[in-house]
């Protein structure tokens, strides 16, 4: 009988590191998926950053804000619908 309970008690110590184990491992899974999602969208942010620096890209976005090159005249047409 006492042999058993040391047996019940030995094998109580080993459940403890055994869930902390699969805690860890379960929470390593959930961090490779959040990564994989922060690539995912470090990828899409440096696609727009590589759009924001076109030329072409530049000035439409200053047309959007009304400026205008050097030299332009700026004219503001009122009652023309979209």
């Amino acid at each position: 009988m006492a042999l058993v309970l040391i047996l019940f008690g030995v094998m109580a110590s080993y459940l403890n590191p055994v869930v902390n184990l699969v805690d860890a491992w379960r929470d390593s899974k959930v961090g490779e998926e959040r990564l994989a999602e922060l690539k995912a969208e470090n990828g899409g942010l440096r696609e727009r950053l590589r759009e924001a620096r076109d030329p072409a890209t530049l000035e439409r976005e200053a047309r959007k804000l009304g400026m205008v090159k050097p030299g332009e005249h700026a004219y503001v047409l009122d009652g023309i619908d979209d």
